[in-house]
C-alpha cells in the first residue's frame, strides 16, 4: 500500500450490530492505506465479538479496551493517541462512511496546506439505515462543493448555534495538529461539543473544504441518548461559552452588535432551560458551579459591553 497513512478512529459503546457494518463501511474505503482502530468501553464482549472475523481477516484493524466506566470522550481520547496515521478521521460507531470518502479528503488535504480539514454534506438515516430528510443543522451549506473562509464559517456557527460543519465522523483532519486532545477551544476542554470546539479551533486563519456529496451517514435512533434534557442542558451552557470565549479571544463574532444580538438569543434560551431543569442541578445531575461561571461571564458582557 502507498501514500499517505490515514487512521480511521472507532470509538464504540455497547452497539455490537452498528459497529460491525461501521468498521465494513471504513473497510470499503477505496483508499487502502488505512489505521483503522476501535476502542470499546462497552460492558461486556458483545463488540469484539461481533468484529471478531473481521479483526482476523484484516491485519489493518486493531482493537482497543477503555475503561468500560470512562466518559464517552475518554473513549475518543484513547483511539486518538492509538492513531498512526498522517491524517485522522473519527468513525462514530453507528454512522457509515461512503466508500470514496477517505480518498476524495485526502487527495484534498494533500494538495492543500492552508485547510485545516475537510468536511462534507452528511445524509441522516434511521436506525435501519433508511435515508431521512436533513435537519436545519445538517441541510447541505452549499449547492455545490465550495472553499469557505474558516473565519466566515465560525462565525455562522456561533451565529446560529449549530453545528452546521458535521460530527466528528464528517470531517478528515492532520493528526499532528490534533495534538494530544481533542475538544480544547482557548484553553478549554469541551465534554458536549467537543467537535465543535475542535473546528472552531483548527479552522481560524484558514479555509476548509465542503463537498457537498453525502460522504458520510449520520444515524438518528432511540438509543443514541438516554439523558436528553440533561444532555441538552450542558450543551446549552457550552454553546454560550465557546461565544463568550471565542470574542473575549477576538476570534469570532467581533462585532460587538453581532454580539449582543447572538448573547440575548442564547440567554432568551438557555435561562428558562435552567429553570425548567433547576431540581436536576441542585439534586447533582449537572455540577452547578461551571453554569454559574458561564452565567456571571454572559451577564457581565450583556450589562458592561
Amino acid at each position: 500500500m502507498h501514500g499517505p497513512l490515514v487512521s480511521l478512529l472507532i470509538p464504540t459503546h455497547n452497539r455490537p450490530d452498528y459497529l460491525r457494518e461501521a468498521v465494513q463501511s471504513a473497510q470499503a474505503q477505496t483508499w487502502a492505506n488505512l489505521d483503522i482502530v476501535i476502542s470499546d468501553n462497552g460492558s461486556n464482549d458483545a463488540s469484539r465479538d461481533s468484529v471478531a472475523d473481521l479483526l482476523a481477516q484484516d491485519s489493518r484493524i486493531r482493537y482497543l479496551r477503555c475503561p468500560e466506566r470512562s466518559y464517552y470522550l475518554d473513549n475518543w481520547l484513547n483511539a486518538l493517541s492509538e492513531a498512526r496515521g498522517e491524517y485522522v478521521n473519527f468513525l462514530m460507531d453507528d454512522d457509515l462512511f461512503h466508500p470514496d470518502k477517505v480518498e476524495r479528503m485526502l487527495g484534498i488535504l494533500e494538495a492543500n496546506s492552508d485547510v485545516a480539514f475537510v468536511t462534507s454534506f452528511r445524509q441522516l438515516i434511521d436506525a435501519q439505515g433508511r435515508n431521512l430528510p436533513s435537519l436545519p443543522e445538517t441541510a447541505p451549506l452549499f449547492g455545490s462543493d465550495a472553499v469557505v473562509q474558516g473565519q466566515a464559517l465560525g462565525d455562522r456557527v456561533l451565529q446560529t448555534g449549530g453545528n452546521v460543519i458535521g460530527e466528528p465522523t464528517t470531517v478528515m483532519m492532520r493528526r499532528t495538529e490534533l495534538g494530544a486532545g481533542f475538544g480544547f477551544f482557548c484553553g478549554r476542554q469541551y465534554q458536549v461539543l467537543s467537535d465543535v470546539a475542535t473546528w472552531l479551533s483548527l479552522m481560524h486563519g484558514r479555509r476548509v473544504v465542503y463537498l457537498r456529496d453525502p460522504l458520510s451517514k449520520f444515524r438518528l435512533h432511540g438509543g443514541q441518548d438516554q439523558r436528553r434534557a440533561l444532555q441538552a442542558l450542558n450543551a446549552n451552557v457550552e454553546w454560550l461559552q465557546l461565544l463568550l470565549d471565542a470574542n473575549a479571544a477576538g476570534l469570532y463574532v467581533t462585532d460587538e452588535t453581532a454580539f449582543q444580538r447572538v448573547l440575548r438569543h442564547q440567554l432568551d434560551s438557555l435561562v428558562p432551560f435552567l429553570t425548567r431543569h433547576a431540581d436536576a442541578v441542585r439534586e447533582g445531575a449537572t455540577h452547578a458551579e461551571p453554569i454559574q461561571r458561564v452565567l456571571r461571564q454572559a451577564f457581565d458582557r450583556l450589562f458592561h459591553s
